[in-house]
């Protein structure tokens, strides 16, 4: 298992090299002028602030010694410096990551929650009306426009009847909990400020409840095909030969081996949340990655805009190398199959 692991490190390698090249040669190829972006029309109608502009941010230099610095500063910590908030990369994407990953962490556990559950009872009813409800429920999910559903969900539930908070990690009147982790909901358990802790975890809800209808109902889905296929297995047939229940067979054969394909979704969709919560986080006014990378995609952010793909393609091979691991903590077969190879 630790050669395993190593070698899956070793190959992060490569991949992210790729990615900061493919990125660099790209951010550079867009028609935007970063100039124009960062200082206006009329300041970048002066040629000697244009020519000044470009040398502070080696923008006259050739591309590919434009990339062999920025790998050099990489190899050193140094992203570079934001051309719009005029602040070092790094320290902007440690100011922006925590509300992302508090975010997508609190909504991949209630799409868990919610997901997991319905799958099972939709396989285990699986012709009835129950099965019918959840997969329509399901569609209705994946295929409803989340801009659309966000709209509708602040008109309804924040502005017209008040049930939620609005947008913001916090209420006005409270201030942020004492950095430990960039988690307010975290944060404020350390520090013991429960009234802090209501008002994150409260703030949670709705951003958390409409991203979830999409990654829930992706779930869903998949927990129903995987129990499918388990149900008609010989050793659940074995199980109740011996005298087991059927509840006790489901919950404790039938539903373990169902939900091993389900945590390479999880893990996708876990990724697909820290990386494309863009709208979610504009429309909730959310100061995650997703904000940074909307504001760094208009003022043509280059160094900002490198960063962040970077710390994504990081993110992503993290986590599929995290299922690997758990694929092979929760499934024999695969521990047996890496017995085999090492031989």
């Amino acid at each position: 298992m630790i050669g395993y692991v190593l070698r899956r490190f070793a190959l992060l390698v490569p991949i992210l090299l790729g990615i900061t090249f493919v990125t660099f040669m790209v951010s550079r190829a867009i028609p935007t002028d970063p100039v124009v972006a960062a200082l206006g029309q009329q300041a970048a109608d002066h040629p000697k602030i244009v020519a000044s502009y470009r040398e502070r941010w080696g923008l006259n230099k050739p591309l590919l010694v434009q990339y062999a610095v920025y790998l050099k500063n990489l190899l050193h910590g140094d992203l570079g410096e934001s051309i719009y908030t005029h602040r070092p990369v790094a320290e902007d994407l440690v100011s922006y990551m925590p509300a992302t990953i508090e975010l997508a962490s609190f909504t991949i556990v209630l799409s868990a929650l919610i997901s997991v559950p319905l799958g099972v009872l939709a396989a285990i009813k699986r012709g009835t009306f129950v099965d019918l409800a959840v997969r329509l429920l399901t569609l209705v999910g994946v295929a409803m426009p989340i801009f659309w559903l966000a709209l509708a969900a602040l008109e309804l539930f924040y502005f017209r009847f008040g049930i939620v908070p609005g947008p913001g990690r916090l209420s006005p009147s409270l201030n942020p909990p004492p950095t430990v982790t960039g988690l307010y909901t975290v944060d404020s358990l350390f520090a013991g400020r429960w009234r802090t802790f209501y008002s994150a975890a409260s703030h949670l809800i709705l951003p958390s409840l409409i991203l979830a209808t999409w990654s829930a109902g992706t779930l869903t889905r998949m927990t129903r095909t995987s129990m499918l296929l388990v149900l008609p297995q010989s050793f659940l047939n074995t199980a109740r030969s011996k005298g087991a229940s059927e509840t006790y067979t489901i919950l404790r054969h039938a539903i373990p081996n169902a939900v091993i394909p389900v945590i390479t979704i999880l893990g996708l969709v876990y990724g697909d949340l820290l990386t494309g919560v863009i709208l979610i986080e504009t429309l909730f006014s959310w100061p995650g990655i997703g904000h940074y990378a909307y504001a760094a995609a208009i003022y043509a952010d280059f160094p900002a805009i490198i960063g962040i793909t970077l710390v994504f393609g990081v993110s992503y091979s993290l986590l599929n190398l995290g299922v690997d691991i758990i694929y092979a903590v929760l499934d024999p077969r695969i521990r047996s199959a890496m017995s085999l190879g090492r031989r």
